[in-house]
């Protein structure tokens, strides 16, 4: 099987992205439902979905050679999403950036950030997982959010049910910063842009930040 997976193989396709979000950190907080549980209203046949998962991921190689994703954005930067069985990795420009898993790094691209990435449609969603905002940015990224996710089948009719969902897992404790010489950090746990904490990502997030200075 081939190991690269085809960007394309992510349109419409509601395996895929039910699957996706299920690793992310969403909730509800009013029913107190994980995100999983949360996207049960997204109707799929169960064995069909297990079917589509092992198929996707080839699980009996997995482990050595796991599946992925990448592409070019433009000259200057481009992305790969790494499956593993227990964890979903990502790199910008071959630099990790964060995970989602067990052991998740995430909180890594900020608002304006993730909407540099709303012309590629499927990179802004995959992304999406990756975002810290602050609670008055949530009215901000709601309607993005539900657009994209009213194109994929089964996921329309609940959009705004599982937007405000994903946006419950994306809230920082406190906002991004600029420090000299290094750029955009952060302090939130299980953030590689939180330096202070994790001084060992302090030069790979340095080289990031220069990175996304490409985006246009």
């Amino acid at each position: 099987m081939n190991k690269e997976i085809q960007i394309e193989e992510l349109n419409n396709n509601t395996f895929f992205w039910k699957y996706y979000f299920c690793w992310s950190r969403g909730f509800d907080d009013q029913k107190e439902l994980n995100i999983d549980e949360v996207l049960e209203v997204v109707e799929t046949d169960e064995t069909k979905a297990y079917e589509w998962e092992r198929l996707f991921l080839n699980e009996e190689d997995i482990e050595e050679n796991p599946r992925y994703i990448t592409e070019e954005l433009n000259a200057n930067l481009n992305y790969t999403i790494e499956f593993q069985e227990y964890e979903i990795n990502f790199f910008l420009n071959d630099i990790y950036f964060g995970n989602l898993g067990g052991h998740f790094e995430a909180w890594f691209f900020t608002l304006e950030e993730l909407l540099a990435f709303e012309k590629y449609p499927n990179v802004f969603l995959l992304f999406l997982p990756m975002t810290g905002i602050t609670e008055d940015q949530k009215a901000i990224l709601k309607p993005f959010i539900i657009k994209h996710l009213n194109l994929i089948p089964k996921f329309e009719m609940h959009s705004e049910y599982i937007a405000n969902c994903i946006l419950n897992g994306l809230i920082m404790e406190s906002p991004f910063e600029e420090k000299p010489k290094i750029g955009l950090t952060n302090n939130q746990n299980h953030s590689i842009r939180n330096v202070t904490d994790y001084p060992r990502y302090k030069e790979d997030v340095i080289a990031l930040n220069k990175i996304l200075t490409t985006l246009e």
